[in-house]
């Protein structure tokens, strides 16, 4: 039998050797604790709306924790300046959500949020998890707590007497290194922190700066808090021999004793994504209000969609049917551009349209995608259009587990287009859905063909009208990058040298020619070969967390014929 024998490939790979230290903490607590029974509240919104109607300053002004965001737009309101220029949040430490101020005659917010520390950003502003722009009178930021962002980027732009955004170690406040930070349009003639050593928020408050050991954790420069503390901590009293309390837990943290845990006890309810309280606390915990449901063991603020509330405060899912005009209406469209967004699904059994789009592996936290894909664990139907465009995050669509049904009509439509990593759509194992409408698949990179038609051939069972563009049938427009058919290689190695190492390979001829078996008609005339340093274990040819660690050369076939 006659072999094509590819060409010698050089593959040049760098080791470095990693070395591990161990550094030293000044805290040395085994049990990290949070305040206990913090006051509680959702969203924080002082608009012009708020403004006219009239809202209870008071109630909020009590709130440590906001699980919703906080917005402080009063939109210039001069009817009564001196309530605008009151208005306090002194307690307040962590936000969930975002934070957004704007459109305020303020000179400083230091007087308004003196004790924030934590912005989590779980629910982004257009991928924003502080916006501050369009302060005429602003003259310096004064969130001299503020300790760590964890996700989403900060703009802070068009606030004309505005200084000292630009001297901020921002990269010692965002948890997630990746994200931006936009300073524009803001005053450019300013002191560069005249009394202070390094950053600033202002001429005379400094930003608190923290040892390297404390991993932008700490109380002071040289006391670092618990490892389950973030956004730093606080004495539970004025002595600096009491114990350092977190201002929020990593991870989950028990409402009545403030004890950071990795998740709620089972007989405990989760509120917020980050507190667990029991069911007896739950019914008023916002600030006086709250909902229990049974179905998710959550507490929440307001029943969702598609819940009832029910006596003694339980939320209960409601049958969906056209006679209750689908639990009184489905979401709405909804359009997701970050690993956040995913949080508006929550609770949505049916969607008008759903589009995902361009969302990268930034932020590629195992926590964080949990938590995103928890989110679409209610949807069952998308009503008329469902598009996955550029998006990073799927090898596969099986987070989407309850989905039942894409489309109503004729006219609804299914894109899956230019997703890199995808390589699957539904498992065999799962029920899969039914498509109406139209279906186009194209430029999916490890997608293979198999894998499109054997979901067509189940779906047309149940809908054999849908209408199949002709690229998604092609085999050149998906999985162009992809294994799809498997050959056993002959491979040998020698030349090894300390960086380099000469590959042969010997390749069947049926696996690079036509049916017509002539030099003329090669089928792949590239070969692409992907490598990687590892000293502990075998590892697939994709890994979409982190596909930034293969390397990849590109070699020519050399289809000389060589005898054997």
């Amino acid at each position: 039998m006659k072999e094509f024998i590819l060409h010698i490939i050089s593959i040049i790979v760098y080791s470095n050797s990693p070395f591990a230290f161990a550094e030293y903490n000044d805290t040395f607590d085994t049990v990290a604790m949070a305040k206990p029974h913090v006051k509680v509240c959702g969203d924080i919104r002082v608009t012009l709306f708020e403004l006219k109607r009239g809202f209870d300053v008071h109630a909020l002004s009590s709130c440590e924790i906001s699980l919703g965001s906080v917005t402080y737009a009063p939109m210039h309101y001069l009817a009564n300046a001196s309530t605008i220029t009151s208005i306090r949040f002194p307690n307040l430490r962590e936000v969930h959500g975002h934070m957004l101020l704007a459109y305020s005659s303020m000179h400083s917010f230091s007087s308004m949020f003196p004790r924030l520390s934590i912005i989590h950003g779980k629910d982004l502003y257009h991928g924003y998890s502080l916006i501050v722009m369009d302060n005429v009178l602003l003259e310096d930021l004064g969130l001299t707590s503020l300790i760590s962002i964890r996700q989403g980027n900060v703009i802070i732009a068009r606030n004309a007497q505005l200084c000292y955004s630009e001297s901020l170690r921002w990269n010692d406040i965002m948890e997630t290194k990746k994200t931006q930070v936009i300073s524009r349009q803001n005053r450019d003639s300013c002191a560069f922190c005249p009394t202070c050593p390094s950053a600033c928020w202002s001429p005379t408050q400094c930003q608190q700066r923290c040892s390297p050991n404390c991993h932008g954790n700490c109380l002071s420069e040289t006391v670092c808090c618990p490892e389950q503390c973030v956004g730093g901590c606080h004495y539970s009293n004025r002595t600096v021999t009491s114990s350092l309390i977190c201002n929020a837990c990593r991870t989950m943290r028990i409402h009545a004793s403030g004890l950071c845990v990795e998740k709620c006890p089972d007989n405990m309810l989760k509120a917020g994504g980050s507190l667990c309280i029991t069911h007896q606390e739950c019914t008023s915990f916002f600030l006086g209000t709250g909902f229990i449901l049974d179905e998710i063991n959550e507490c929440v603020l307001s029943c969702p969609h598609g819940f009832m509330r029910m006596s003694h405060s339980h939320c209960v899912r409601c049958i969906s049917s056209p006679a209750n005009n689908y639990c009184h209406g489905a979401c709405k469209e909804r359009h997701i551009r970050s690993i956040g967004d995913f949080r508006s699904l929550k609770y949505c059994s049916r969607v008008h349209t759903l589009n995902i789009y361009n969302i990268e592996t930034v932020d590629a936290r195992k926590n964080n995608f949990l938590e995103a894909f928890s989110a679409l664990s209610s949807l069952e139907q998308i009503d008329h259009e469902f598009t996955i465009h550029n998006v990073k995050i799927f090898s596969a669509l099986s987070v989407f587990s309850r989905l039942r049904r894409i489309g109503i009509t004729s006219n609804s439509s299914m894109t899956i287009e230019e997703n890199e990593f995808l390589t699957e759509l539904w498992s065999s194992t799962q029920q899969q859905p039914i498509i109406q409408g139209s279906l186009n698949i194209v430029r999916n990179a490890r997608l293979c063909l198999k894998n499109i038609v054997n979901f067509i051939n189940y779906t047309m069972t149940y809908e054999t009208d849908l209408q199949v563009t002709r690229d998604t049938r092609n085999e050149y427009a998906n999985g162009y990058l992809a294994s799809c058919e498997s050959n056993f290689l002959k491979i040998s190695v020698d030349k090894v040298r300390s960086i380099t190492a000469r590959i042969n390979v010997a390749i069947p001829k049926e696996s690079f020619l036509r049916p017509s078996g002539t030099v003329e008609h090669l089928r792949r005339p590239f070969l692409s070969v992907y490598y990687k340093i590892t000293r502990t274990r075998n590892e697939t040819h994709v890994d979409a967390m982190h596909s930034n660690k293969w390397s990849r050369v590109v070699e020519k076939v050399n289809y000389n014929l060589t005898p054997h």
